[in-house]
């Protein structure tokens, strides 16, 4: 029912949970890997993961190796994935036991083109940290809580997503594979890529919210946002000025 796609960039530490966390899911059809030119590794665990699964995952990492980015590799990911719905998970997250049962469970599923839910947070040797309940853990908005459920029971999801990225991660979007063709897959940003293609995603498809865990994201030193302070502060304002300004061409 579900293909989960994998990038994976220099997390040989990490990759083996992701993929256990997405094959004990009977739910999950087929898992997708492609190593993104590593340099510590990981190809060689994700080929051996591949072999030892070879019934449900995939290894899909070209010989001619390379880095493109996580975008790029979560578009090839995409485009190869035989399932109608896609489910991401980045190679040093992990799924939440259960998660895909309660995305299929909720009424709201059948009629929907995009999911996310609540986030658990992790620091490196996996110990749970902290939590972030999707939209209720906005840090930017501070709306009144009363307008805050009202936005979430209309589903008003843009106008949040608009201020920030209360997903957290690409590792809390689960979406149909058409919708990722319609809204043209993710664009060629470094630090916000998920961000962007939530927000596209909200805007053209029809978005739920799942009011429980669904994925865990890992906070360590190699944080791709935590490799620098400015860039990632500049790339976020291109995109939301990006954004605007297509808004106001589709009006």
């Amino acid at each position: 029912m579900f293909s989960v796609a994998i990038p994976i960039y220099n997390h040989a530490k990490f990759v083996r949970q992701a993929v256990w966390s997405a094959l004990r899911n009977p739910l999950v059809t087929e898992i997708l890997l492609l190593d993104d030119g590593s340099k510590d590794g990981s190809d060689r665990i994700a080929a051996d993961l591949a072999a030892a699964h070879s019934g449900r995952v995939r290894d899909l990492t070209p010989r001619s190796g390379g880095n493109c980015g996580a975008h790029h590799r979560l578009n090839e990911l995409v485009e190869s994935a035989q399932c109608e719905w896609i489910a991401v998970l980045n190679s040093d997250d992990a799924f939440v036991s259960g998660r895909f049962e309660a995305i299929v469970r909720d009424p709201a599923f059948p009629e929907s083109d995009f999911a996310f839910g609540n986030v658990l947070l992790m620091d490196e040797r996996g110990a749970l940290v902290g939590a972030k309940r999707g939209p209720m853990d906005c840090w930017a908005p501070f709306r009144p809580s009363g307008e805050l459920l009202a936005m979430i029971a209309e589903r008003r999801f843009v106008e949040l997503v608009s201020e920030e990225n209360f997903l957290i991660t690409s590792s809390n979007m689960v979406f149909r594979k058409i919708l990722h063709a319609r809204i043209g897959g993710f664009c060629p940003y470094r630090y916000v890529h998920d961000w962007d293609f939530a927000l596209r995603a909200m805007l053209q498809g029809r978005a739920m919210y799942i009011p429980r865990f669904l994925t865990a994201y890992r906070l360590h030193a190699g944080n791709t946002m935590l490799e620098s302070e400015g860039k990632p502060l500049s790339e976020i304002q291109s995109m939301l000025a990006r954004r605007n300004v297509d808004s106001r061409e589709r009006r």
